[in-house]
């Protein structure tokens, strides 16, 4: 309980620091990830702190491949496409150290952590695949850059917890890379 209470100190705290130039700023934008296409909005929460909601399609991709002690075996390629819907509580975590350095802060380019909440649809095309959507929950380590004014950059990993049928957990790592267009 303590713990709890001290984590909840020192995010009010950082939240509410005067100590903080650079503020986050809203944003909207459409980003190509590794496997998809989003639409995103940006909306600040305090100096650190935004949330972004995105909505868009993202591709599932898989290959399995089986051998039998008989000698047959069989391997095949699995693709899903699923509309999605995501929620992302994001901290930038340097954006005030930047700014002093004199690096770019530029839309919001810097560190941050972050929980992506996305809630995957049925798929609407699908070939070899059984799931029916469901919720994937990634706590996020990450950085953005932004260049030229528009050109947005985000690099980050994390960890999946993913349940397909919300009575079982799997758990992958996460690695994402979006490139996208800021307006």
């Amino acid at each position: 309980m303590r713990l709890r209470t001290l984590i909840y100190g020192v995010v009010s705290v950082l939240c509410l620091s005067p100590l903080a130039a650079q503020q986050v700023v809203p944003t909207h934008s459409v980003s190509v990830d590794m496997i998809g296409l989003m639409y995103g909005y940006e909306l600040p929460l305090g100096d650190k702190f935004s949330l972004i909601a995105r909505a868009g399609t993202q591709a599932g991709i898989g290959y399995s491949s089986s051998y039998s002690i008989w000698g047959g075996s069989e391997s095949r390629w699995s693709v899903g496409l699923y509309p999605v819907l995501s929620v992302e509580p994001r901290y930038y975590y340097n954006l005030s150290k930047r700014y002093a350095a004199g690096k770019n802060t530029f839309r919001n380019s810097g560190g941050f952590l972050s929980i992506d909440m996305q809630y995957f649809f049925p798929p609407y095309y699908r070939r070899h695949i059984e799931g029916e959507g469901g919720l994937l929950i990634t706590p996020f380590w990450g950085f953005r850059r932004v260049w030229y004014e528009h050109f947005l950059f985000e690099l980050g990993g994390g960890l999946n917890l993913s349940t397909p049928d919300f009575k079982s957990v799997s758990v992958s790592p996460a690695f994402d890379i979006r490139m996208g267009y800021l307006f």
